[in-house]
């Protein structure tokens, strides 16, 4: 119950406790005045009627004293009228029962009147003849006390109503600063964090407004410090502090996670780029002049790369930089280093360079070698390019054999034959908690049958690019997510289910409408479904993330942010994106046991993502040792081999 509500019942309490207690004091004193009349009206009646029937009564008249008593008693006005000797016995008597319609019997009981009973004594000079005795009728009395009652009554109502409505409006305008405190209270629940501007009147709701303005202050300030601190941290252990990029050890680390997990890349490419001469550049025009041509050669990388915001590209040392790319394939990375090296040639022209040789580039396409063995194939084709000419760009491809030969048609063709059998695969693999390795949902993978190799499947790493770029991401989104809803319905799922949401879904026409509609009516299925986006898809989208989560989340839907803390956005966003999980990428996770600034790192993230009430699950558990470092970090789950295979 709200605390208006108990006011307003408190204040209706009290008035009518006044009331009642007021109608009681008020009619008792009515009362008691008018037993007195009816005693003073007895006995003025008794009085006047032995003095004037003495003599009749003396003389033996029984006629003249019974027409006197009958002229008396049929006005109306008296209960009883007796005559009655010196020893008490009545000769002459009139009464009347009391019988009254216009008062209610309930408070003629429960206000009862009781007219006293007066007498006269009846003297013939200094002889006693007789006594009269009178009783007067309460009539009149219980009709003035009736109506008094009824004026009170309806005085008080309508004095009761003008204070309950007065006491309404006083309410709201007093308790509008509660309601202002409720708002930020929940405003702080959804990781917002607003000042009421104005004070209330009310010294204690002021000083309830105020304890509430510093407490979101305070809590957003502690945020603040805790994203700075995160974002320092992270760019002094992985950013380069020229380019801004990825440093080489987050790039080895980011290639190795990639490599070493096919979920993440079947194919894909890496290329090498080195600025021709720099170090001479460097002598010749000093370290400030090095730094900026580093810093411009950065931005001409990443605006080449800005339609793949997945790409990872990094500073590594001195006048080397290197993309890994994933999920591409030959002519696509050829056409991006060519783009990276002409981007790269033009600063010639902008910074006034001594020579339009600029830098160089070599790029190799990925046949399933380790991390080392790709770096090293990428580097013949970088000493390649250097021999060929100014600017030159070589690209290293797989044997024939294992080069792709379907066409961007072909997959589409595929994709489409594949949705329109139903003739989807998925797998599933468990995320458990760290406090006692429970279950905390499974997160299922897509797969479709390879029709060149039978009895194999292509990969949700080959598969989900290939669909984003034939624009069927969301109708292969739209189908697992089905698959899922009714493998829940089914009982196949003991837990929930995290479904992987291309970033090109969000922005799709009419799915969010059709899942809204879909999940509508499989409101137990909703409330067990978790939606994961990347991280670089959901940063880019924050509008449209915030519409499906405002739209979906009623339903039960949960969501989480996939492979964060790969690329270097701020931290700031996590406070509007109202998300239910953080899954920090497999990077930060693989060998965590023996780096103590990736464990630091994912120690403050848990923490910031614990005050945005996230949980924060690590991707990529591999061993025991790295298993048993998450769980002293304060990290709610993981997922990996190590835990569980994918089935």
């Amino acid at each position: 119950m709200t605390l208006a509500r108990q006011l307003m019942i408190l204040i209706v309490v009290l008035v009518g406790v006044l009331f009642v207690g007021t109608l009681a004091i008020s009619v008792q004193n009515a009362r008691a005045y008018l037993d007195s009349q009816l005693a003073s009206h007895a006995q003025d009646a008794a009085t006047s009627l032995g003095l004037s029937a003495t003599a009749h009564v003396d003389s033996g008249d029984q006629a003249m004293v019974t027409a006197m008593v009958n002229a008396m008693f049929h006005r109306g006005d008296y209960l009883l009228i007796r005559f009655e000797d010196l020893q008490g016995a009545p000769w002459l008597e009139r009464s009347v029962e009391l019988r009254l319609d216009d008062v209610p019997a309930w408070f003629q009981r429960v206000f009862t009147l009781q007219p006293p009973r007066r007498s006269a004594t009846m003297m013939a000079g200094w002889r006693q003849v007789g006594r009269v005795v009178v009783v007067s009728h309460p009539g009149l009395a219980y009709r003035q006390l009736w109506q008094t009652a009824e004026q009170m009554l309806h005085l008080f109502a309508i004095a009761a109503l003008l204070a309950i409505l007065v006491g309404m409006l006083g309410l709201r305008v007093l308790l509008r600063p509660l309601r202002d405190v409720e708002a930020q209270a929940a405003a702080i629940c959804r990781r917002e964090f607003p000042v009421v501007r104005k004070r209330p009147l009310t010294l204690e709701l002021r000083r309830v407004v105020e304890a509430m303005n510093g407490l979101s202050a305070r809590v957003s300030r502690m945020l603040d410090d805790a994203e700075t601190l995160a974002a320092e941290l992270r760019r002094q252990a992985y950013q380069d502090p020229v380019t801004g990029l990825a440093n080489r050890r987050q790039f080895m680390d980011v290639l190795d996670h990639r490599v070493a997990d096919r979920e993440l890349l079947a194919g894909g490419g890496l290329l090498l780029l080195q600025l021709r001469d720099f170090k001479a550049y460097n002598q010749a025009h000093g370290y400030p002049a090095g730094d900026r041509l580093l810093a411009e050669t950065a931005r001409a990388l990443s605006d080449a790369l800005t339609a793949l915001p997945a790409a990872t590209p990094a500073h590594l040392s001195g006048a080397d930089f290197a993309v890994l790319v994933e999920n591409v394939d030959a002519p696509r990375l050829q056409r991006l280093a060519e783009d990276v090296a002409a981007a790269v040639a033009a600063l010639y022209g902008r910074l006034g360079l001594p020579s339009p040789d600029v830098a160089h580039v070599g790029g190799s396409v990925f046949c399933g070698m380790d991390a080392s063995s790709w770096l090293a194939d990428a580097d013949v084709a970088l000493r390649e390019a250097q021999r060929s000419g100014a600017n030159s760009v070589v690209v290293r491809q797989c044997d024939a054999a294992d080069r792709a030969v379907r066409s961007g048609s072909a997959w589409r063709k595929l994709i489409e034959q594949a949705l329109g059998r139903g003739d989807l695969r998925l797998l599933r693999q468990p995320v458990l908690g760290c406090a006692d390795a429970a279950l905390l949902h499974h997160e299922v993978f897509v797969r479709i049958p390879d029709p060149d190799a039978p009895g194999q499947d292509i990969a949700a790493a080959v598969l989900l690019p290939m669909a984003e770029n034939a624009g069927l991401a969301a109708d292969v989104d739209r189908a697992v997510i089905e698959r899922v809803v009714a493998g829940i319905a089914d009982g196949d799922f003991a837990s929930s289910v995290a479904v992987n949401i291309s970033p090109a879904s969000l922005a799709a026409a009419g799915l969010l409408d059709w899942l809204v509609d879909y999940l509508a009516a499989q409101r137990d299925a909703a409330r067990r479904l978790v939606l994961e986006l990347p991280e670089y898809g959901a940063a880019l989208q924050l509008d449209r993330l915030a519409d499906w989560t405002g739209r979906l989340r009623p339903l039960g839907v949960e969501f989480a942010l996939d492979h964060f803390g790969r690329g270097f956005s701020s931290f700031a966003y996590l406070r509007t994106a109202r998300l239910d999980y953080l899954k920090v990428d497999g990077s930060f996770v693989r060998d965590l046991h023996r780096h103590d600034d990736n464990r630091f790192f994912l120690r403050t993230i848990a923490d910031i993502a614990h005050s945005l009430d996230m949980r924060v699950i690590a991707e990529s558990v591999e061993s025991e040792e790295d298993w048993q470092a998450l769980q002293r970090l304060g990290i709610d789950g993981g997922r990996g081999f190590w835990l569980g295979r994918p089935a």
